[in-house]
C-alpha cells in the first residue's frame, strides 16, 4: 500500500493562504537488482541473467535511439525523448533584431518521460493509499549543503557503524523521499564515502571500504 502525507506549501508570496497537497512517502528506491527480483516474480520461466541482459540492452538501445533524435514509445509504459540546452557561454537572449544566433553549442539537458495512458489507468485502478500522519507537514528548508549532509551522516556512521534512512533524513532535515533519492545517488557514485548493506526495508548505509 502506498503511503502519503499532506504537505503544506511555503507561502512565498505572503498571501496568508495555507495550501496543502498530497505527497508520496517512499521508503526506498529500488536498485536494478531489486527490480529484476520483482520482475522475475512475474516471469518465473525466464532466467534472471536473461532479464538482467534485457534490462541493460534496453538502456543501451534507448541511448542509441534517443541520441539520433528519435522519440521512443514503449506500449503500456510511456514515451522517452531528449531535452536540450545551450552549453556555450554566449547570451541566451536575442540582443539585436537581425541576430541569427550563429555558432551555438547545444547539448543534452535531460531525458523526458511521459507515462502512457494505460500505465496511468492501471496505477489509478490498483493503487491503494494509507495516510501516515495527521495534520499537514510544512516544507522543510534545506539548511545543509550536500557536503555537510554527508559529514553529518559519516559522524553517525563512525559512532555506531551505520545509519538508517530515517536517521539520514532526520539529521539532515530532509523528507524520507528526498533522503532516499540522495542516498541512492550517493551510493551509485564510486567516489562517495557512503555505501549500503542489506535490501528493501533492511537496508542500512555504511562507510565505503
Amino acid at each position: 500500500m502506498a503511503k502519503y502525507i499532506l504537505q503544506e506549501m511555503n507561502d512565498i508570496r505572503n498571501t496568508g493562504k495555507r495550501t496543502v497537497y498530497p505527497a508520496l512517502v517512499s521508503d526506498q528506491t529500488l536498485t536494478t537488482e531489486e527490480f529484476i527480483d520483482e520482475l522475475h516474480k512475474h516471469l518465473r520461466t525466464v532466467d534472471k541473467g536473461v532479464l538482467t541482459g534485457v534490462m541493460y540492452g534496453i538502456a543501451d538501445t534507448l541511448t542509441s535511439l534517443l541520441s539520433k533524435g528519435n522519440k521512443v514509445t514503449l506500449d503500456d509504459i510511456g514515451t522517452f525523448s531528449m531535452s536540450l540546452q545551450l552549453i556555450d557561454d554566449k547570451p541566451k537572449e536575442i540582443m539585436e533584431e537581425d541576430d541569427r544566433m550563429l555558432y551555438r553549442r547545444v547539448g543534452v539537458r535531460n531525458v523526458n518521460f511521459k507515462a502512457s495512458p494505460q500505465l496511468l489507468y492501471d496505477l489509478k485502478r490498483t493503487t491503494k493509499f494509507e495516510r501516515v500522519m495527521t495534520g499537514a507537514r510544512v516544507l522543510k528548508k534545506n539548511i545543509y549543503n550536500e557536503e555537510q549532509r554527508i559529514a553529518n551522516a559519516l559522524d553517525i556512521i563512525d559512532r555506531k557503524g551505520f545509519i538508517t534512512l530515517s536517521e539520514y533524513a532526520h539529521v539532515n532535515n530532509l523528507s524520507r523521499t528526498t533522503a532516499s533519492k540522495e542516498l541512492s545517488r550517493l551510493t551509485s557514485d564510486p567516489t562517495s564515502p557512503i555505501y549500503f548493506k542489506g535490501r528493501a526495508s533492511h537496508k542500512i548505509w555504511i562507510r565505503r571500504t
